[in-house]
């Protein structure tokens, strides 16, 4: 009996437009799932529990040599991506000395703030501390934040990439171990396809997803709606160079050891 892969699946809103048909058993895929964070599917990927997955963008620039990435997918914006919130007690340019909590759940936008804060006075951590004056969230946890209005200053991580980069900005993308594609390649290049045509009859479904998702998380469908319509899944050329120039910012930082090119899936 041939294998069944195992793909990565986050349960978060961001990527649902890419899995929604296959989680609705529309497009078949040639896997069974392992849900999880993105940062317990990087792990798992990286152990080779599974096989196929969206993973952080750091996730693959720090392991290159492991994954192959597939073309057409990612999770990125071109401007504000209204998910990744850094929640401030004072405004940005007022932090002198301060603690700063991170999320632990995203190795992407953990090192994204280091980059973008580097030349101000803070200081980072991921335990709770009553003396810091901000913390970073991401996904759905960082969207009902957002809309309670409670803190007084919020910024979006990809609002001020762009702005001090002019380029667009990749946190996930989709990829598949090395390993796995040179025995199973057929299995790989068919759940490669599945993800793309479910990303595809998506864009007749947004408003379907949103009435169905938005509760709890959104305070109205049609807020939620904006927000699917505004992530970008594509992996053109401008993102593509925002995630080298990313890589290329953090190696400058010592956070990565080099820039990896970008190796995509063979015979797609």
């Amino acid at each position: 009996m041939e294998k069944k892969l195992k793909l990565g699946v986050i349960e978060v809103l961001n990527v649902l437009p890419v899995y929604y048909s296959i989680i609705k058993g529309t497009v078949k895929t040639p896997c069974d799932f392992s849900t999880g964070k993105v940062t317990e599917l990087n792990k798992k990927l990286e152990r080779g529990e599974i096989d196929v997955s969206v993973v952080s963008s750091f996730e693959f620039a720090r392991n290159p040599q492991k994954y192959y990435i597939f073309p057409n997918l990612s999770v990125g914006a071109d401007g504000p991506v209204r998910s990744i919130y850094l929640f401030l007690k004072k405004p940005l340019e007022q932090l002198n000395g301060d603690l700063i909590k991170l999320t632990e759940f995203s190795l992407t936008s953990v090192h994204l703030i280091q980059y973008l804060l580097k030349d101000l006075d803070v200081e980072f951590t991921q335990q709770k501390n009553p003396n810091a004056v901000g913390e970073l969230l991401i996904a759905d946890e960082a969207i009902r934040r957002f809309y309670t209005k409670s803190d007084p200053y919020v910024y979006d991580l990809s609002e001020l990439w762009k702005e001090k980069t002019g380029l667009p900005f990749v946190f996930a993308l989709w990829v598949c171990r090395k390993d796995i594609f040179k025995t199973h390649s057929n299995q790989v290049i068919e759940t490669y396809f599945a993800l793309l045509e479910s990303k595809k009859r998506s864009s007749d479904l947004y408003q379907q997803m949103a009435l169905e998702s938005y509760r709890g998380i959104f305070p109205d469908e049609k807020s939620c709606l904006e927000y699917l319509r505004n992530i970008h899944y594509e992996l053109s050329f401008d993102y593509q160079q925002g995630f080298m120039l990313f890589q290329k910012k953090l190696f400058d930082l010592k956070k990565l050891n080099q820039v990896a090119p970008l190796e995509f899936l063979p015979g797609v």
